[in-house]
């Protein structure tokens, strides 16, 4: 049995534990999907992908706009009310621990937009991508207004993907909750119009 097989056991184990509690489990089909993602060990999110989950996210959002290239995520928002507004992301640092911190720190450009209301809403919604892209087999259904609460720390965003409504759900109520203490981020890259997440497992690959 490979070490692959080991963690799957592990987590159906946890998952059938949580779901006597909870009264409900995840099918089958559900667990191969979360799994086959895993193996990939890295999940895509597409300019028209970030594009939809900002519009999404951000509420009187008009219009979104989402170039991936030179390792920034460069986002244009236009509002129903007020001016646009343009700003660069980067995700540059990720704290995560088994029942505990699940969080990425960015940096945006210009610097100064750091203390922007609309630029920490525009960061949390592409968090909340993140997240989806980490654990969307765990978290059903996007809903609308899906974005992550973000404060300043120094000169960088700081993003809890904990906070993020489906994150928060599954981790409260989900037979599949310890997939989300197991499944973490490694790094990520933006080129050729995509942002990669690289999945971090606790074991190598197979």
């Amino acid at each position: 049995m490979s070490r692959f097989d080991v963690l799957k056991s592990l987590v159906r184990g946890a998952a059938k534990a949580s779901a006597e509690r909870v009264g409900k489990l995840r099918s089958v089909a559900g667990l191969r999907e979360a799994f086959a993602h895993l193996r990939a060990r890295q999940a895509m999110i597409t300019e028209a992908g970030l594009a939809r989950a900002i519009s999404h996210g951000i509420a009187g959002a008009s219009g979104v706009s989402v170039s991936l290239r030179d390792g920034r995520a460069v986002i244009d928002v236009a509002f129903e009310q007020g001016a646009p507004l343009v700003v660069a992301v980067i995700p540059e640092e990720t704290r995560f621990a088994p029942r505990g911190a699940k969080e990425v720190l960015f940096r945006v450009e210009p610097p100064e937009l750091t203390g922007d209301a609309r630029a920490r809403e525009i960061v949390g919604a592409v968090a909340a991508a993140i997240a989806r892209a980490l654990w969307g087999p765990v978290l059903g259904e996007r809903r609308e207004g899906e974005h992550a609460l973000v404060d300043r720390e120094g000169a960088r965003l700081r993003a809890d993907l904990r906070s993020v409504p489906s994150v928060r759900a599954a981790l409260e109520g989900s037979a599949l909750a310890p997939a989300l203490d197991v499944v973490s981020i490694g790094g990520f890259a933006i080129a050729d119009r995509a942002l990669a997440v690289t999945v971090a497992l606790p074991f190598p690959a197979p």
